[in-house]
């Protein structure tokens, strides 16, 4: 979540000198579920992103299947599946409605149906989260918002995921969460919480992949667990084990031609680059 201060620094130093659920499945049967969660996953391909280039990928990403939509604190940016070739760029993304109330951090993205849905976090009081509606193709703000429940974001909203299947939305605290919170996808009201078997921590990003929702968290090693969001079972499903000093960020699924699914944002233990790294079952 918590990438702003340093991102910030990072942009002012380089004025001074010059982040889907694509995977869209069908929910799948509980030994189907677990199996997909049980096999080992790996690295297959890194990108390094530097500079401003980091800084507009430093947060969150998601995909329509035709395009990258990656997330600064600030702004949305749609690039070519190359990651690199900007198509659209929204550099100060956070509606003023929102950023009169505080709002300045845009967490982990999530895209359906031509949206894109954005936290949006009010710095360190953490008393305004929202979910903002962008138009996914122009990135612009289609003026629909949804300001959540504060008892259920005590830390802020560092990331959403959109379950097309169930027709839901899910996002849930940055600290020791204990629940999953499951909102409505048609009008985004809460429809309960659902208990988790374990608490997860830090998590910056997550996304629906084969039923399950796969959250990448800042751990120590940082670890992508799995949850479904019926029973509320966590797994873990791999430890990125990447070295000290780096920070996990937001995850994408989007099976591509290197045999990855996972899709997973890191800041570099530069803290000026970004590595975006694919991960094959």
């Amino acid at each position: 979540m918590k990438w702003g201060k340093v991102s910030g620094l990072l942009l002012a130093g380089m004025l001074t000198f010059g982040s889907m659920s694509y995977a869209e499945s069908g929910t799948p049967s509980s030994a189907a579920a677990s199996s997909a969660a049980l096999a080992a996953w790996q690295e297959v391909s890194v990108q390094t992103f530097s500079l401003l280039d980091a800084f507009e990928r430093g947060q969150g990403v998601t995909t329509d299947g035709t395009a990258w939509i990656f997330n600064s604190t600030l702004g949305l940016l749609r690039t070519a599946l190359d990651g690199q070739t900007v198509l659209v760029r929204n550099a100060a993304a956070i509606p003023l409605a929102i950023a009169l109330k505080g709002g300045d951090h845009i967490g982990d993205v999530s895209y359906y149906d031509g949206k894109i849905y954005a936290p949006i976090e009010d710095g360190k009081n953490y008393q305004h989260p929202y979910i903002a509606i962008y138009d996914a193709k122009t990135l612009k703000y289609t003026g629909k918002s949804y300001e959540l429940p504060l008892s259920l974001h005590p830390g802020g909203v560092p990331w959403v995921a959109v379950d097309a299947a169930r027709g839901q939305v899910y996002t849930a605290a940055w600290s020791n969460a204990t629940v999953l919170n499951v909102f409505s996808l048609s009008d985004m009201h809460l429809i309960k919480t659902v208990p988790l078997t374990q608490s997860v921590d830090r998590i910056q990003g997550a996304e629906m992949y084969n039923g399950l929702l796969y959250a990448s968290s800042d751990n120590d090693t940082q670890t992508v667990y799995s949850i479904d969001p019926d029973t509320g079972a966590v797994a873990t499903a791999f430890d990125r084990n990447l070295p000290s000093g780096t920070e996990a960020q937001g995850i994408a699924v989007l099976p591509t031609a290197d045999g990855a699914i996972l899709h997973i944002l890191d800041v570099g233990t530069s803290r000026v680059t970004i590595n975006f790294r694919g991960y094959a079952q």
